[in-house]
């Protein structure tokens, strides 16, 4: 009791003077601002859209950015899309291209399950000031390339010391940029799912 009392004392003072303190004045209600637009959802953890992207004329999420029946084609081939440990496998092993993705608008889309399969693609507008700096990267990294003309398709195949198979594909139109990164994954599914991407994109 002798720890217990001198806090109820407190609390009893405390109410009293709240009592005794007199009423503010009613103030004006403050205006009421309408709720900004909720921005695409997308996986915690794993890239999407950028800030402007959605004023770019990107898709607005994944969902968008196949046809169905594509879409049922990578669900069959990877059962996930955009998993939360996607954030870990980039769609380029290009540092360069990687920089300039990130200070873009982009969209990428992850179909990486659980083990050692993967399609990454990401499709990025590259500023004016950049695309020279782009078609450098891509001269210098894939060696058979001719990255002067419009478009640019640019792809490398290898194998990795445990027999894992990689494919780098980038494909540059205008201002956008699609690059795809692949792990073990059927090569004919992959091109169908490029272009297909393609197709959807501005």
């Amino acid at each position: 009791m002798r720890r217990v009392l001198p806090a109820v004392v407190l609390a009893l003072a405390a109410l009293a003077l709240a009592a005794c303190t007199p009423e503010a004045a009613p103030t004006e209600p403050a205006p009421t601002e309408s709720p900004a637009p909720a921005a695409p959802t997308e996986t915690p953890g794993v890239p999407g859209p950028t800030a402007t992207a959605a004023q770019s004329g990107l898709p607005a999420d994944c969902a968008h950015a196949y046809s169905p029946a594509m879409q049922d084609r990578l669900l069959a081939a990877f059962a996930q899309l955009n998993p939360a440990e996607a954030a870990e496998v980039p769609s380029s092993k290009i540092v360069d291209l990687l920089d300039v993705i990130q200070g873009s608008p982009n969209l990428t889309c992850s179909w990486t399950p659980p083990g050692t399969t993967a399609l990454i693609s990401t499709a990025a507008l590259i500023p004016e000031e950049h695309q020279e700096f782009v078609r450098s990267a891509l001269t210098q990294n894939f060696p058979a390339c001719d990255a002067t003309g419009d478009p640019v398709d640019c792809e490398r195949r290898g194998e990795q010391q445990q027999g894992s198979v990689e494919i780098e594909r980038v494909v540059l139109r205008g201002d956008l940029m699609l690059s795809t990164y692949a792990l073990n994954a059927d090569p004919s599914l992959v091109s169908d799912a490029i272009a297909d991407m393609l197709a959807f994109l501005p």
